[in-house]
């Protein structure tokens, strides 16, 4: 008996211990899976779309803003004060604070990840929510980048503007009206606002200035730069301009397109959605 014994026990043990092996990477795999696909579930993505100057949620973003919400991210494209309809009723801090407002709101409605994105002005801002905002920012899009104040092209022509609107401020004047040189990609218009809020948007020190801005970001938050092309503002400036200020991220990219400036939103449409999808 002794001897049927010690040939029978080590047969049972080698042959169990690879079952239980099996069953237990088995096990691991489904609960790895099952983990992966939920934490997909729970993801939900929120986009704060910021238009460009001069313009509406309707006008030059609306395409994106259509193809985003198509893929399945839930989209708020706030009227800024720089649009038309707005005729810069409000100053840069006050801008950012709408965006502010925009990203609880995608917060409260569920949120998980919320990127700001915009193009042109928009773009300006979103870099600018990403530093100054109070509300965490996750991702940060900004198409055909503008408004640069802080450049010596723009800076040279809205000098007397700017000049005017500091002597209104100095002299207790900041609430009340003039008559302001706007630039925007190239184009000139007279802007009438409050001397306060035309020099929020156009010192060279302020808000405005993207490599100031730039700098200011905490780290964590990726960026995505699109430039439209060789014709674009910001081209010739290059990667030294803003993105390389910009915290270092995995998920930084520097992309540029052969478009117009206006119509880089409608030409970024699959790279912005590859991109979040990826974050």
């Amino acid at each position: 008996m002794a001897e049927m014994h010690s040939k029978v026990t080590p047969v049972k043990r080698a042959s169990f211990v690879p079952v239980l092996r099996t069953v237990f990477f088995f096990i691991l795999s489904l609960m790895l899976s099952w983990t992966s696909v939920s934490s997909a579930a729970d993801r939900k993505v929120g986009i704060v779309l910021l238009h460009g100057k001069w313009g509406s949620p309707d006008k030059n973003i609306d395409r994106l803003a259509s193809s985003l919400r198509g893929s399945g991210f839930d989209v708020i494209t706030p009227v800024m004060p720089w649009s038309r309809q707005r005729g810069y009723d409000a100053d840069y801090p006050a801008a950012i604070v709408s965006i502010d407002d925009s990203v609880r709101e995608l917060r409260k409605d569920g949120a998980t990840v919320v990127v700001v994105a915009g193009h042109s002005m928009g773009a300006n801002a979103a870099i600018a929510a990403a530093a100054y905002g109070h509300e965490a920012v996750d991702a940060v899009i900004a198409i055909a980048p503008g408004h640069t104040p802080d450049q010596p092209i723009y800076r040279n022509k809205v000098a007397a503007s700017l000049e005017d609107a500091k002597a209104m401020i100095s002299a207790g004047k900041g609430a009340e009206k003039g008559s302001f040189l706007d630039l925007n990609a190239g184009r000139e218009s007279t802007a009438p606002m409050a001397a306060a809020v035309y020099a929020s948007y156009n010192d060279p020190n302020g808000m405005a200035s993207m490599p100031i801005t730039a700098s200011k970001v905490k780290a964590g938050i990726p960026l995505l730069w699109i430039i439209a092309g060789p014709e674009d503002v910001l081209y010739k400036q290059g990667q030294g301009y803003v993105f390389d200020s910009w915290p270092l991220h995995p998920k930084n990219k520097y992309a540029i397109m052969n478009t117009t400036h206006l119509n880089a939103p409608n030409e970024a449409i699959g790279e912005v959605i590859e991109w979040i999808n990826a974050l």
